[in-house]
């Protein structure tokens, strides 16, 4: 009799060993899930625009609803002859003066939305030049990922296409 209770118990121990096992395993597993869908969107992938005009472009990426953002990287630049960067941020805090002269005092950020995951920028006063090929890159404690957007000025004729090159997003 007592080897029968011993048993009993024995498997019953056995099967909440297996079913705790069971639950950090699919724990483990979703939150190593979770960390490999960080995605950045863009809203629209082509832009159509005249001179002097405004444009706001606009970017979404996966945000944790608590998260700091000691750890934001944002590299948004244009490439039609050349690549320029319109738009930087380094832990969580936006530089300035990395902004190419072309740019200087015509892109307006959101810093609202920003939060939410969204990047919004406002870019006044465009001019032909500023047609190309938009790209974004961002990088959080959650992981990296980029994605472009094309504008095409009043001629509606698109510059060279430019394929970017892999930029570390570790």
């Amino acid at each position: 009799m007592m080897f029968l209770m011993f048993c009993c118990l024995s498997s019953s121990s056995s099967l909440r060993m297996k079913m705790i096992s069971s639950i950090l395993l699919l724990l483990i597993l979703s939150s190593c899930l979770c960390a490999a869908t960080f995605v950045v969107n863009v809203t629209q992938s082509s832009y159509q625009a005249e001179e002097n005009h405004s444009i706001t472009l606009e970017w979404t990426f996966t945000t944790k609803t608590q998260g700091s953002y000691r750890e934001l990287f944002i590299y948004c630049s244009v490439v039609a002859h050349k690549e320029l960067i319109f738009y930087q941020v380094h832990n969580g805090v936006e530089i300035p003066d990395s902004q190419d002269k072309q740019f200087s005092g015509r892109v307006q950020s959101d810093k609202d939305v920003l939060r939410e995951g969204r990047i919004r920028l406002h870019v006044s006063r465009l001019r032909t030049e500023d047609s190309g090929q938009y790209l974004c890159v961002v990088k959080t404690e959650d992981g990296s990922d980029k994605e472009k957007c094309q504008l095409n000025g009043p001629s509606g004729a698109e510059p060279a296409w430019f394929t970017f090159p892999d930029l570390c997003l570790v």
